[in-house]
Order: structure tokens, then C-alpha cells, then sequence
């Protein structure tokens, strides 16, 4: 899958841009704050509807512009999506029809984001690792989104009635729909874990870094594995409703990673930046076997984020790999790559 066209306008320093990239590897150059990022930026928020870099929109749009605008077309289908965004929400559209859908544009523009933060999906708060399952699933099982949905709305009226001290009998009759929902989506994560495992074994292999060990996958479910959590809701009702919330369920799962038997997140910086490529790749390679509509990469500032060796064997990876991929650095490439220079929020071809 790639994009043969895209169009930025009024998305931070950039000028107006019409690209035609390569199917294969693309590789921005220019110096630090030139407008390289904003590129990939800009893919990201036609895909997801947010800015990877900024929680606040007014950040992204361009000074005195009134919105910003990012156009693309799959080369493959000839999908046509666009988005306007501006302060006030977001207008989409995709083949020529108004779309306000996120999950459209998710589904029809799937992509993998590796960015110097990368590392923060071991390091950081469980609640990373559950979106980054939980966006694997979107994609991959069809009915899971829903699902997901269905379990986030009951979780909610339980939440609810915790607060608003309901009865034994409302929250008698809340349960069992919420323990339904929330089995639903324990039994995907737990599938997805399984099948994760042996494409991260796979892709440890293929790209030779340097980690401690072989890395381990582990799906904690929210509530003691030897418990039910039909039995830990009724034995903590009363804690809940201290608290007004639900303390177990899978909003409180964990997917754990070790290496050797030593957790992720007590690596050092630059293995949690090892292990974040790995599982994002392995990430990648499941989508790309799972759909039709395989995934592009977007990869922010390989060369200053890796070592020599580590960054030959990425670029060797992407180099056997049939992907669109979309590269910054302030070097040109070290590889055969269609080469852009950015300068000042100027985009070139190099020719």
C-alpha cells in the first residue's frame, strides 16, 4: 500500500506542498526545525485526526492561516481523503463524500508512527500499551471497534451508578451486560498477545539488535489471574463505590514486555528505544499479513535516534521490505531512497 499524492496546506512552517512520492522509501533531509516532521505530521492527521506531537490543534495550523488542509490518494485503491482542520472541529472527505468518521480514515489510511517518543510505549503508563492493542485489533478484527465501544459506554453507567451510590439493584443489573463487554474484549487482547509474540520473535531475528534477550509478551487482565472478575466486581463493590469507579476490568490490563527476564521498563533508554522499533514493526508486519490494505511507515529522525550499526540494520530491513515508507533526517540518505530536501518549510525533490 502507498500514497501516490499529497497536498499540505497550513500545517505549521510548511508552504503549500504537492508531493508524488516513491512506493518505496522517501527520505526528507534538511536541518533541525526546516519542516520535516510536520511532514509526517501531517500523514498522521489525515489518518488518525490528531496531531502526534501536540494535544492542542491551534499548534498545528499555520500562524494566520484559518485552517490547515492534508489531501492524499492511495496509489492501489485510488482513494481519494482529505481533511480541513481548524479550531473549532474537523470536516473530512473521503472519495468525493462528506465523512465525519475518524475510523474511516483509520481503516482506509492504516500506518505505523516510529518518532523519537517511540520509547515511551515502554516506559510510559499502561494505558499506551492498551491503545497500542487496542489500534492492532481495530484493523485487524472487523467487529472490534464495536465491541470496544460497547464496553467503554457500560464501563461508563457503571462508573455512574458507583458515584451516584445506586443500589445493590442497579448495579446487579448493570453487571452482566459490562462483565459480557468486558470478556469480549479480554478474549481479543489475549488472541492478539498470542499471535503479536511470534511476529516480535520474528522481527528481533530479522533486525539483529542488540537486547538483553529474547523479548516476552505477557497480557495482565486488570483483575487477579486467579480470580473471576464477575467475583473480585461483588467482593469490591463497596471499594468502588468509595472511589466512585471501577477499579478491575481490561481498562486496567497491562501488556507486559521482559527480555531475558528483565522488564522493558528497566532498560536502559536506548534498548527501550530498540524494543519500541521491534514491537512497532512487528506491529507493522501483523497488519500488513492481516488486510488487505497494508500499512505505511512514518519514521521521524532514524539517524540521530540510533547508533551506526542499529541504523544499518533498519535501513537494511526497510531495503528487503515491500513498504511506502516516509523518513526524516538532517543527513541525505545512506541508501537508495527518492530524496527531498526541506528548508524553511520548502520541500524539493533531489534529483
Amino acid at each position: 500500500m502507498s500514497l501516490d499524492r499529497l497536498s499540505i496546506r497550513g500545517v505549521r512552517n510548511l508552504q503549500p506542498l504537492e508531493l508524488l512520492p516513491a512506493p518505496g522509501m522517501n527520505w526528507f533531509c534538511g536541518p533541525n526545525g526546516a519542516g520535516k516532521t510536520s511532514i509526517l505530521e501531517a500523514i498522521y492527521l489525515l489518518a488518525r485526526g490528531r496531531s502526534f506531537r501536540s494535544a492542542r490543534i491551534a499548534r498545528v495550523i499555520q500562524k494566520d492561516a484559518r485552517a490547515l488542509t492534508v489531501v492524499a490518494r492511495r496509489a492501489d485503491t485510488e482513494n481519494r481523503l482529505g481533511v480541513e482542520r481548524d479550531t473549532d472541529g474537523w470536516r473530512g472527505r473521503i472519495d468525493g463524500r462528506d465523512c465525519q468518521r475518524i475510523s474511516e480514515f483509520a481503516a482506509l489510511l492504516p500506518l505505523t508512527l516510529i518518532e523519537p517518543g517511540s520509547h515511551a510505549l515502554i516506559d510510559g503508563g499502561p494505558e499506551r500499551r492498551r491503545q497500542f492493542l487496542d489500534w492492532q485489533l481495530f484493523h485487524v478484527e472487523h467487529d472490534y471497534l464495536v465491541a470496544w465501544q460497547r464496553f467503554a459506554r457500560l464501563l461508563r453507567q457503571r462508573n455512574a451508578a458507583l458515584k451516584a451510590q445506586a443500589s445493590r439493584k442497579v448495579l446487579d443489573a448493570l453487571e452482566p451486560d459490562f462483565l459480557r463487554a468486558a470478556e469480549a474484549i479480554g478474549r481479543a487482547r489475549v488472541s492478539l498477545v498470542e499471535r503479536l509474540s511470534g511476529y516480535v520473535t520474528d522481527m528481533q531475528a530479522e533486525l539483529g539488535f542488540r537486547l538483553p534477550g529474547p523479548l516476552k509478551l505477557h497480557y495482565r487482565k486488570g483483575h487477579p489471574q486467579d480470580t473471576e472478575l464477575a467475583t473480585i466486581l461483588q467482593e469490591k463493590r463497596d471499594r468502588d463505590r468509595e472511589r466512585g469507579f471501577t477499579q478491575y476490568g481490561p481498562h486496567r490490563a497491562e501488556l507486559v514486555l521482559t527480555g531475558n527476564g528483565q522488564a522493558a521498563a528497566e532498560m536502559s533508554r536506548g534498548q527501550q528505544k530498540l524494543v519500541a522499533i521491534v514491537l512497532l514493526l512487528a506491529q507493522y508486519r501483523l497488519l500488513a499479513e492481516g488486510q488487505s490494505l497494508a500499512p505505511i511507515l512514518l519514521i521521524d529522525d532514524p539517524v540521530s535516534e540510533l547508533d551506526a550499526s542499529h541504523l544499518e540494520a533498519l535501513l537494511a530491513w526497510l531495503q528487503r521490505e515491500s513498504v511506502q515508507s516516509w523518513i526524516t533526517a538532517t543527513s541525505e540518505s545512506p541508501v537508495p531512497a527518492r530524496m527531498f530536501h526541506v528548508e524553511q518549510g520548502r520541500v524539493e525533490p533531489v534529483v
